[in-house]
């Protein structure tokens, strides 16, 4: 059960071009099409191993980030790998836990420095065409027909809109309780000016009553520049990251939001002080601010691990039946007390051996009885 403060960082992949194209059966009669979607669509049926793939500076890379995560103050980090909708999830393959010898389950004890790590999947690239061929050949992303496919080691997964229409198909469509259902929308409001839809209240209370939480990707501004990029580009990235993550607040009252480094590298990782002091630059409150670093993530993973392993996220209220010693030998026993969890305020009925219950007509003139006798 994850507890703590909860990070999330993003985990390399190198997926190839195919990955990025749906692969649907050829149109037409054009047999020189066919073999080419054929031998595209065989490149992506093979399975696909995640670590196997690194080289090994980034799993040096991974190790750095988990260590550090430990240094910072986190007790659970959140592995992400991120997709686009026309790539499978059922050719992934992860180890878990990925550092055995780094995680509290699989550890020996007494070793310190120990995260928990998680896995979860992230669908890149919402858009209108992932919308339209959600559950179609050669489209995957959630649908009752693409459920199965995560790999079962899957804690959660998230969605990444890009527009209006695709926010509000997970908003009002996906967002309840289904086995492929996302428990967190991923931002990275560093990326323009303005969020790339605008969060109307009703979307917002259908998502909060669904129990998904949006997570802001901090990125953007603790990342250095890149090659291509101008010196004053960092600056504009801490401005965008600040107005989108402040409109998220604003629109949201700082309930169900989540606060993650998303880092590349282990320096674009920070501290939970930091964070909860920069939280404070977009409107947040220090309490609210924690909440956003432990409170709402460990939420986001317990629903996610409920969706995943239960029927719609829905457990059953267990029902309680004791006897008494005296009717064990008999072959139908009489339940003497029965406790209700989803009724706790309901007292439990009282036992009484020589008392006899009766209803109906015969209860009333039995009781009539016993006034005409008393009088």
């Amino acid at each position: 059960m994850a507890h703590g403060y909860i990070d999330s960082v993003a985990v390399p992949l190198h997926l190839p071009p195919s990955a990025y194209q749906p692969q649907g059966g050829a149109k037409g009669g054009n047999k020189g099409k066919a073999k080419e979607v054929a031998g595209a669509s065989d490149a992506t049926t093979q399975a696909y191993d995640v670590v196997a793939s690194w080289t090994a500076q980034e799993r040096e890379e991974m190790q750095r980030k988990v260590a550090m995560a430990s240094l910072l103050g986190y007790s659970t980090l959140l592995l992400t790998i991120s997709i686009p909708p026309t790539f499978d999830p059922s050719l992934l393959s992860f180890p878990t836990p990925l550092f055995p010898q780094l995680d509290p389950r699989t550890a020996s004890p007494g070793t310190e420095g120990l995260v928990m790590q998680m896995w979860r999947i992230n669908v890149e690239n919402y858009g209108d065409e992932a919308v339209k061929g959600a559950g179609q050949k050669g489209w995957y992303g959630f649908a009752n027909s693409t459920a199965h496919l995560y790999p079962p080691q899957t804690t959660l997964l998230s969605v990444s809109p890009t527009n209006l229409s695709s926010f509000s198909h997970v908003a009002l469509s996906i967002s309840p309780p289904t086995p492929f259902a996302p428990t967190l929308i991923t931002l990275d409001p560093s990326i323009s000016p303005r969020l790339p839809f605008p969060l109307k209240r009703g979307m917002i209370s259908s998502l909060a009553r669904s129990g998904v939480c949006f997570e802001l990707i901090l990125r953007g501004v603790t990342r250095l520049d890149q090659d291509g990029e101008q010196p004053g580009d960092s600056g504009k990235r801490r401005r965008n990251w600040i107005a989108g993550a402040r409109e998220v607040v604003r629109a949201t009252e700082g309930k169900g939001v989540v606060v993650s480094s998303g880092a590349v590298r282990a320096g674009e990782m920070r501290g939970t002080e930091d964070l909860i002091n920069l939280c404070s630059l977009i409107g947040m409150p220090p309490a609210q601010a924690k909440d956003a670093l432990t409170v709402n993530p460990q939420r986001a993973i317990m629903r996610g691990l409920s969706l995943r392993q239960t029927y719609r996220g829905v457990i059953s209220n267990p029902t309680l039946t004791t006897y008494s010693s005296a009717d064990s030998a008999t072959s139908t026993p009489t339940p003497l007390i029965t406790v209700d969890a989803s009724a706790k305020k309901r007292p439990a009925p009282e036992a009484a051996s020589n008392s006899t219950i009766t209803s109906g007509s015969e209860g009333k003139k039995a009781k009539k009885k016993r006034k005409e006798g008393g009088s």
